[in-house]
């Protein structure tokens, strides 16, 4: 790609728009991808918008969608929305959220598809009706294919339930190390533990028959199953992949997501940004309000997990809690608020939060108060943020 210098700045020519436009990571991105829809796709360059306004369709709408590519709808004799293009900068991880925006251009321009794409790879999807996106199977799908709609579709992935016998093998704890959802440098005794919890709380179904499910003051309001999301932690860390999402209603009663995730940091030596690490694993809850999306509790559970009765785990937080640009609270600030707002999370000056069995499969009925524990913390830790970030 020629990169052309204009008033001592970095420019790259808009294909679409013949016009040349600042030369930012993103902006790589989006013309590579116009490069390809035009070279590999056989989509004529005339029929390609880039940084499209999509108050032409919806005067309300203040969004711009990355790339929009057109054909001639010969019922309506006229020119109409085919594919939907959401962009990222190379370095920014592809996840359901941004699917999730590429869907909101599609809901106003009602395209038949959408894609997304950090650079590395375009994902095709067609909308239904009713907006659930299906992805296109791996390969070139050309101009014609996707106006003809002859296309072919990857089949659904799937995450089970599996059994302990199958959470505990070596092979499957490997590969959870592998995949960064199991530190390098946690203990071997928890391994089998914490690769049950891993699959618990992605896919066991709730099994209790009272809907909403309410607990000290919280009410679960619906589930969200499993998702591919990316979160960032106060230290700068980002956590991408499997989450699972619930509906709650907080103690204001406000409707926020809250999704749990575990996750697997690397040995590092000597780091630059992080210095050294044994590597561990984490437990992290996300918040996602109108206000934006951050982590809420990053529980480390090499430290927090302490042996039980009778083959089972307690598992513990210290109360550490950052604020912001202020740093770290007190943590006898934040047992004082638990103390006050959810007694029943603090045993012996600690903040508990649940005991699970060892050695065998995780049922909803034994996990229960565990979820729901961490949710009810993650909700005071946001509480207490806001207190604390407003003095």
């Amino acid at each position: 790609m020629r990169v052309y210098k204009k008033d001592k700045q970095e420019r790259v020519l808009d294909q679409s728009r013949n016009v040349l436009v600042s030369n930012t990571p993103e902006e790589q991105v989006r013309q590579k991808i116009v490069s390809m829809l035009v070279q590999d796709m056989n989509i004529p360059i005339q029929a390609i918008d880039t940084e499209y306004a999509l108050n032409k369709w919806d005067s309300s709408s203040k969004l711009r969608a990355d790339i929009v590519v057109w054909h001639h709808d010969d019922a309506t004799d006229r020119e109409v929305p085919l594919l939907v293009i959401e962009v990222k900068a190379q370095h920014v991880p592809i996840t359901d959220r941004t699917l999730e925006q590429a869907l909101a251009y599609q809901s106003i321009l009602k395209s038949k598809y959408v894609a997304v794409s950090n650079g590395a790879y375009l994902d095709i999807y067609c909308v239904r009706e009713g907006g659930s996106p299906f992805l296109l199977s791996g390969g070139i799908h050309s101009y014609s294919n996707l106006i003809q709609e002859d296309v072919q579709f990857s089949e659904k992935q799937e995450m089970n339930r599996l059994k302990y016998e199958e959470t505990s093998h070596k092979r499957y704890i490997h590969m959870l190390i592998d995949r960064g959802y199991i530190g390098e440098g946690t203990s071997e005794v928890i391994h089998p533990f914490l690769s049950e919890l891993h699959n618990f709380l992605l896919v066991e179904p709730i099994s209790n028959s009272l809907s909403p499910i309410s607990y000290s003051g919280l009410q679960l309001v619906q589930d969200l199953g499993w998702s591919i999301q990316s979160y960032g932690n106060a230290a700068g860390g980002s956590f991408l992949g499997y989450y699972r999402g619930f509906v709650v209603k907080n103690r204001t009663g406000d409707e926020v997501i809250y999704r749990i995730g575990m996750f697997g940091t690397a040995k590092l030596k000597n780091d630059p940004v992080f210095g050294n690490r044994k590597g561990y694993t984490s437990i992290n809850v996300a918040t996602e309000n109108v206000r934006g999306h951050h982590i809420s509790l990053q529980l480390n559970a090499d430290m927090s997990i302490r042996k039980g009765i009778s083959n089972s785990f307690d598992i513990f937080h210290s109360g550490r809690l950052t604020v912001g640009k202020k740093g770290s609270l007190k943590t006898q600030i934040v047992k004082d608020y638990v103390q006050k707002e959810a007694p029943e999370l603090i045993i012996d000056e600690e903040i508990y939060l649940g005991n699970l069995p060892n050695y065998r499969s995780i049922s909803w009925k034994e996990g229960e108060i565990f979820i729901m524990n961490l949710l009810v913390y993650a909700n005071l830790r946001d509480e207490i943020r806001n207190i604390h970030i407003n003095k």
